[in-house]
């Protein structure tokens, strides 16, 4: 299995039975005239190839990139919350609707909607709580968290999967901690959601400068609250472009 942090909460995961892609964002500027991308762009040759589905966690521009899903083949389906599908059908591509805890199969891999506690508008006509992750299950169970402040659903989700890698965001927390995971929150939701299981790939960091906090602040903050917890062993940080084989 093979695992591509793209920057910002974009990740490749490819499996023998399944690759996927989340929430893409692969262009130079959110929303065209927004912040820059600030990560050198490294996206190897093919990886928009062959992609079995996208996942879309919520409607704000830097997680729905309409130019981005336009890169990617239209027979690709892109599973998003319900009050999404309009603006999805845009692309082209089919949308397939999830609310929490509703799943679909798609070509064998299970997703399931699961909640999140976020904040969601796409001006200027689209205002609603769209926000959630997913949980995809194939030979490994991943969590893609999307954008999300800490809150108990992080329990709820342990208690119905088993989840061996989560995605959790470490970014953009300042002055947005409500709605965003720190560094500290994201190692604490990750042993809410995995117990002593599993391995957290930290995301929505590193890529766009979107808030206030020093912009190579997050992994420094990661690294100093894992060492003081005990949980070196229990991340793996992946610079935007980079990728692990499990």
């Amino acid at each position: 299995m093979k695992i591509t942090y793209v920057g910002h909460a974009t990740i490749i995961v490819e499996t023998d039975k399944c690759k996927f892609i989340t929430d893409p964002l692969l262009a130079n500027r959110i929303a065209w005239i927004g912040p820059k991308r600030l990560a050198n762009f490294r996206l190897e040759p093919g990886a928009l190839d062959d992609i079995d589905f996208i996942t879309v966690s919520h409607g704000h521009f830097d997680h729905l990139d309409l130019r981005s899903i336009h890169m990617i083949d239209k027979d690709v389906p892109v599973i998003c919350h319900p009050t999404l599908r309009r603006i999805v059908r845009i692309t082209g591509h089919k949308p397939i609707t999830l609310g929490w805890w509703d799943s679909k199969e798609i070509n064998g891999v299970k997703v399931t909607a699961v909640p999140s506690y976020h904040l969601s508008c796409r001006p200027p006509f689209h205002f609603s709580r769209d926000y959630q992750g997913y949980v995809i299950e194939t030979e490994k169970t991943f969590y893609h968290a999307g954008d999300c402040g800490m809150r108990d659903y992080f329990k709820e989700i342990r208690k119905r999967f088993k989840i061996d890698v989560a995605f959790l965001p470490i970014g953009a927390y300042y002055p947005f901690r409500r709605h965003h995971l720190s560094p500290e929150d994201a190692l604490e939701a990750m042993t809410m959601t995995m117990g002593a299981r599993g391995l957290f790939v930290p995301m929505h960091w590193g890529t766009y400068k979107i808030s206030s906090e020093p912009f190579d602040e997050p992994p420094k903050r990661l690294e100093e609250y894992a060492k003081k917890k005990g949980w070196e062993t229990k991340y793996r940080l992946l610079q935007p472009g980079e990728n692990i084989e499990l």
